[in-house]
């Protein structure tokens, strides 16, 4: 975790999605740094309910308060398989994960307009005005290389954006940007507190047709699968 923010204690606001990486990145600031407030966005996604669900669960867990935003307009534009319900979610068998052209036709079916531009400038207007030092996201290398707003790169150019347009600088940070999904989930285990993946949400669906279980079939699912050896 060499590009991880040093401790220092900061006042931190999570973006928490209730996937893998932003519930990492909430558990790695609890650990070095200081979470107050956990922000999960309703964009109008597929699995808003139980990533909803998810993200309040992980922020008692860790005893922050949870915030849920209705930005459900981005959704409305459409065009992303996450968001219109007539596109279908892209599948990618296990054996594809770590192929390049595979993962880039993947991610252009769950690709949200600006999403992630969006939501760091939504979460650094709250931390601006709870005068709170950072906005923490959930990144990874094994994704930044088809999402470019996963990226180390773009932590820096939005922190550097948010220098111009916060008062106080909030920065933009990750403990993971640097990691792919099977490091991050050995750091995990490697904390001092249990962490609880079985409050976790990576699936791109609702679980409305398996019973309320992640479908196991989609691409985040498989990650997710991969990196933690747990299923179903």
């Amino acid at each position: 975790m060499e590009s991880s923010p040093q401790p220092g204690r900061r006042k931190s606001l999570i973006l928490l999605s209730g996937g893998l990486d932003s519930a990492a990145n909430l558990a790695f600031t609890a650990h070095f740094d200081e979470p107050v407030l956990a922000l999960t966005i309703d964009y109008g996604q597929r699995a808003a309910k139980p990533e909803i669900e998810a993200a309040k669960k992980l922020a008692s867990h860790f005893g922050v308060e949870h915030l849920v935003l209705d930005l459900k307009w981005l959704g409305a534009l459409g065009g992303s398989s996450l968001t219109s319900k007539t596109i279908d979610v892209p599948q990618l068998a296990k054996s594809k994960l770590d192929d390049l052209a595979a993962s880039k036709e993947s991610a252009k079916l769950v690709w949200v307009p600006n999403r992630n531009g969006l939501f760091i400038n939504v979460a650094a207007a709250i931390a601006e005005s709870r005068k709170l030092q950072q906005v923490v996201v959930g990144f990874n290398k094994e994704e930044a290389a088809t999402f470019p707003d996963n990226s180390s790169q773009f932590l820096g150019v939005a922190t550097l954006s948010l220098k111009y347009s916060t008062s106080n600088g909030v920065k933009v940070a990750c403990y993971t940007d640097m990691l792919v999904k099977t490091e991050i989930v050995q750091a995990l285990r490697n904390l001092d507190r249990p962490f609880p993946f079985e409050m976790v949400w990576s699936c791109y669906h609702s679980g409305e047709e398996t019973g309320g279980k992640m479908c196991g079939k989609c691409e985040s699912c498989q990650r997710f699968i991969r990196a933690t050896g747990i299923s179903g």
